[in-house]
């Protein structure tokens, strides 16, 4: 087994929870944020108990509060919860997040020992690397910090701007940093806007964006914004603020200022600087969008829009605009939009990464040390986290499947899993690009690698279920075992023919399969036949090579009795001076009996399970069609064949499962998926009961039937379709209930996935498949001869509208009653 383990570094993610509408605690959240590294990306989540009226957009139903404010903590994925709330409603507590209050941050703060926060990396580490890096020894290009004194008319909005110190911290700024780093705290004007905007003054919001790098997780181009908004309320300040925590470039236009010339004339350059031509084609253009906000009319956004007197260069190549007028605020709380609207928040991460190489091991253990930015008090014991590390695992050749994709759980069976050997265990979590840990300090300490089995096991157990491996489980986990983590060569069906002979089953001259295996007296080949049946090649060596080094066969000698004159087949521990007949029991000698002698080969362990080792090479072939060198966009935490219980409720059983996650332009897709799979036998009405139990149970679950067989009979695909029906019924974000998937052995013993594992005519009409939903859908219209799902809703919406609209007018037309 080799890999690596691929370390990143970002700051500790902190969600502001305040109570509605509160000016005190945003301003206070606003503060805290200013006083920490990556604060201008921290989240603040208003606790509404009902949406406010300004959320009202007809005819569109308005969400619940419930579903906007989980909507916001699953979109900005915090490490920490910061609670300035009275309260907090049940469904946050139940996430898992810890949860702490605002004085816990700069608790233990003293002048003379501790300039350090319990949480997160603080104010005076980043100042101490700023004064290092430009302050130390004089800059050609020198940078001017400016801490302004905020105006009481509007302050909020202007807090949100620039950022605003906390008095706790003010007095060891005073004595320790305002000199060294020439700080100075002028009044600020509207006037001088400009000067505190230009790229080389640091205020306090600027700063925490010391040494962070973004990556864009949208696939939207645009990625600037003009907020149109009103400088008095709240509501449109936290939208603000979180707009540009996702990431984005946003420039405030307040409407108490919208006559103003400079502010006017800072807007213009924005939206200039931001409109940036296409590199292929030169005559179009990203641009910004100005954006209304809640507390604001379109008709207000547009008669600004009419004042901003632009001029265009004449050398300018492109006739597109310079912005674009949009009256919806990016809706970041709603999974299906999020993507549509380009309000994905960006990935934020230090300069620190590591890569560590795992040599050829067969532990599944790794010791490495956390990262910290290197501008990051190193001494002295934190017993809070101070950054997060994410970490990812990377394994070729392990005999087990490692775990790729992470539940978002919480629970402590499924902790104790990702945690291994640590003693925090509360250090470990799942964030939305995988495991993350929460760094205390940078001590070297020994990991267990999560292994897929452990990490599916313990989610079940914390869901109440008694899960195990089933005998098909684990056998076949000892068959991959063997295979070292490579199952492909087992889609040589001459191979899969061979082995089955070989165990006593039933198949055809050319080995493929017959209809009833019939299992009888295990055989033995000699080894000439066996070479001659596996003249084929392997993309690096031969194939006959490969299977002797992996230990399909065992060599023996098959010799004839002289006495009863049947062949009997001797292991070679056996052979000695004399044999003794395991028909006959008589004794005879090697002596003059060896000269009719062949070597041969029986199947040995794992392969030696009739019943193609009682269907373990289909699960293994189906995990391997999932695979990234089939499927390039998807990773997996897969588990064998197993059997689950629990308490009042009828047993769990699948022949595998899995959670997986795909990444298709840039829109990530993940879930649960449960899979039966049939060699060359049938699907019949247990196989399909089962899975409707499945898909009771678990709800978005993917339903996968899988068989090496090229085509379904008409009863199987009668059962198939009756689940996919259901399973088609619209659930979220475009996205089935339960979507079926159909793997035959087109699919599943080609080299190649979707859709060049198809024939012509279909690799021509699905050229556009990616992706796992994009498979199902695809597979049930080849093989169950279905519509597209989205042509089905789509049919399914349009029927509904016209049956509303027939109703309405029957409504019009009726006559009131009288009385």
């Amino acid at each position: 087994m080799i890999g690596s383990v691929d370390i990143k570094t970002r700051p500790l993610k902190l969600a502001f929870l305040v109570d509605s509408n509160n000016q005190k605690q945003v301003r206070e959240a606003i503060r805290l944020s200013s006083t920490l590294w990556g604060g201008a990306y921290f989240s603040i989540i208003q606790l509404h108990k009902r949406m406010p009226v300004t959320w009202r957009e007809k005819p569109l139903r308005t969400p619940s509060a419930k579903s906007v404010i989980l909507g916001y903590i699953e979109a900005f994925d915090p490490d920490v919860f910061v609670q300035f709330s009275k309260g907090i409603p049940q469904y946050i507590s139940e996430i898992g997040i810890k949860v702490i209050k605002p004085d816990d941050i700069w608790k233990n703060l003293d002048a003379d020992r501790n300039l350090s926060p319990r949480f997160g990396i603080g104010l005076f580490e980043i100042l101490n690397e700023v004064f290092e890096e430009n302050f130390k020894f004089k800059a050609k290009y020198p940078i001017k910090i400016i801490f302004p004194k905020l105006p009481k008319q509007f302050s909020l909005f202007w807090t949100s701007v620039f950022g605003e110190i906390p008095n706790k911290l003010t007095p060891i700024l005073k004595v320790h940093y305002y000199k060294p780093l020439e700080i100075t705290t002028p009044n600020f004007s509207i006037e001088k806007i400009k000067e505190l905007m230009t790229g080389n003054v640091l205020f306090p919001r600027r700063i925490t964006h010391h040494g962070i790098n973004m990556f864009s997780r949208s696939g939207f181009r645009r990625d600037a914004y003009a907020f149109f908004m009103d400088a008095s309320k709240v509501e449109d300040i936290v939208d603000y603020w979180n707009l540009r925590a996702m990431g984005k470039s946003v420039f405030p236009i307040p409407k108490q200022l919208k006559e103003n010339e400079k502010l006017k004339e800072l807007l213009i350059e924005f939206l200039k600087a931001h409109r940036k031509h296409w590199r292929h084609n030169p005559q179009v253009c990203d641009y910004a969008s100005i954006v209304r906000a809640r507390n604001c009319t379109m008709e207000e956004m547009q008669e600004y829009a009419k004042t901003l007197k632009i001029k265009r260069d004449p050398k300018d190549t492109s006739s597109d605009p310079f912005f674009s007028l949009q009256h919806w605020y990016p809706r970041v709380w709603d999974e299906w939009a999020r993507d549509k609207n380009g309000a994905v928040p960006s990935d934020i991460y230090g300069d620190e990464e590591e890569s560590i190489d795992i040599a050829d091991t067969k532990d599944f253990r790794v010791r490495f040390h956390s990262l910290l930015p290197k501008f990051a008090q190193k001494y002295g014991y934190h017993d809070e986290p101070r950054c997060a590390n994410e970490v990812s695992f990377r394994f070729y050749g392990a005999g087990e499947y490692i775990a790729e994709v992470f539940p978002k759980s919480s629970g402590d069976n499924f902790i104790r899993a990702i945690s291994g050997l640590t003693l925090f265990r509360d250090d470990w979590r799942v964030g939305r690009n995988g495991l993350v840990k929460l760094v205390r300090d940078t001590f070297n300490k020994t990991q267990e690698i999560p292994l897929s089995e452990k990490v599916f096991f313990a989610w079940l157990e914390d869901l109440g279920w008694k899960p195990k491996l089933s005998p098909p489980g684990l056998l076949a986990k000892q068959i991959y075992k063997r295979l070292e983590g490579y199952p492909s060569i087992l889609k040589n069906e001459k191979l899969l023919g061979l082995l089955e002979y070989m165990n006593g089953g039933t198949v055809q001259r050319d080995g493929s399969p017959v209809e009833r295996n019939k299992i009888g007296q295990e055989r033995n080949l000699s080894v000439g036949e066996v070479k001659s049946r596996l003249k084929e090649k392997t993309q690096r060596r031969n194939l006959y090579d490969y299977l002797v080094e992996k230990g399909f066969f065992r060599l023996g000698l098959r010799l004839q009795c002289p006495h009863c004159l049947r062949n009997s087949w001797y292991k070679l521990e056996d052979i000695r001076d004399s044999f003794t007949c395991p028909k006959c029991l008589d004794t005879f000698d090697a002596v003059g009996n060896l000269d009719s002698a062949t070597w041969s080969y029986k199947t040995t362990g794992p392969f030696s399970v009739p019943n193609y080792a009682e269907g373990a090479y289909a699960v293994l072939l189906t995990l391997d069609f999932f695979s990234d060198h089939k499927l390039t966009t998807i990773r997996i935490t897969p588990t064998m064949s197993f059997v689950a219980e629990a308490h009042d409720k009828k047993n769990l059983e699948a022949d595998f499962a899995m959670f997986w996650q795909d990444s298709v332009y840039g829109e990530k897709n993940d879930g649960l998926l449960f899979g039966e799979c049939k060699t060359y036998g049938k699907f019949k009405g247990e196989d399909f009961e089962r899975m409707k139990y499945l898909a009771r149970i678990f709800p978005g679950a993917v339903l996968v039937f899988s068989t090496l067989r090229k085509s379904l009979t008409e009863q199987e695909i009668k059962g198939i379709t009756s689940i996919a029906k259901k399973g088609r019924k619209y659930w979220k974000a475009e996205r089935p209930i339960n979507p079926v998937m159909i793997l035959t052995g087109n699919e599943l013993l080609s080299d190649f996935g979707p859709p060049y594992c198809w024939e012509d005519a279909l690799k021509k009409k699905f050229d556009r498949v990616a992706g796992l939903l994009s498979i199902c859908d695809t597979t049930q219209q080849i093989y169950l001869n279905l519509p597209s799902w989205h042509t089905e809703w789509h049919e399914k919406w349009e029927k509904q509208k016209k049956t509303n609209g027939e109703q309405a007018k029957k409504r019009e037309l009726t006559p009131p009653a009288t009385f």
